[in-house]
C-alpha cells in the first residue's frame, strides 16, 4: 500500500516516513565514527552481517549532532541499492492516509523545509512528511 506512512519523531518532532522506502525499525547499540565524513553522518554499525551508513537526521533540523543512545531507534531505508540507517528519537506508529499529501507552508524553519515533502493529515494529528532520500544525499535537493 502506498498510503502507509511511519511515525517518527526528529529532534523532538513528529515526522512521517513513507512504509514503501523502510526496510525495518533496529535499535543501535554502537557506532563507529567516520573520519573526514560529512557532518550529516554519524558513523557505522553492524546490522545482520553486515555494514550500515548511519545518518544523524537531527542534524539536519537543528545543525547539531545528536548523541547516541545505547538502544537509540534507527529506520532502515533502501536507497539506490544500498542500505542505511536514519537515527530519530523514537518511532511511534504506522498509519494509513487517505487524500493528498499538502503542500508545505512557506514559514517553516530552513532545516524543516528541506527534508519536509509535504504534509500528512491524519485524523487529528498533521505530519510533516519527510523524505529519506534527501536525508542520505542532500545534495540531490540542492541541485534540482
Amino acid at each position: 500500500m502506498n498510503n502507509l506512512y511511519l511515525i517518527a519523531v526528529i529532534a523532538g518532532e513528529t515526522v512521517a516516513l513513507p512504509t514503501n522506502q523502510v526496510d525495518s525499525v533496529v535499535k543501535v547499540r554502537e557506532s563507529v565514527p567516520v573520519p573526514s565524513a560529512a557532518p550529516f553522518i554519524s558513523g557505522l554499525f553492524a546490522l545482520r552481517s553486515r555494514v550500515l551508513t548511519l545518518i544523524d537526521c537531527q542534524f539536519f533540523v537543528t545543525g547539531e549532532p545528536i548523541d547516541l543512545v545505547p538502544g537509540q531507534p534507527a529506520i532502515v531505508v533502501n536507497i539506490g541499492g544500498c542500505s542505511y540507517g536514519l537515527l530519530v528519537d523514537d518511532v511511534l506508529d504506522v498509519v494509513q492516509m487517505t487524500g493528498q499529501a499538502m503542500p508545505l507552508p512557506g514559514q517553516l524553519p530552513a532545516g524543516w523545509s528541506d527534508i519536509g515533502r509535504g504534509l500528512l493529515q491524519v485524523a487529528d494529528a498533521t505530519y510533516l512528511m519527510i523524505d529519506p532520500e534527501y536525508l542520505v544525499n542532500p545534495s540531490t535537493r540542492r541541485a534540482a
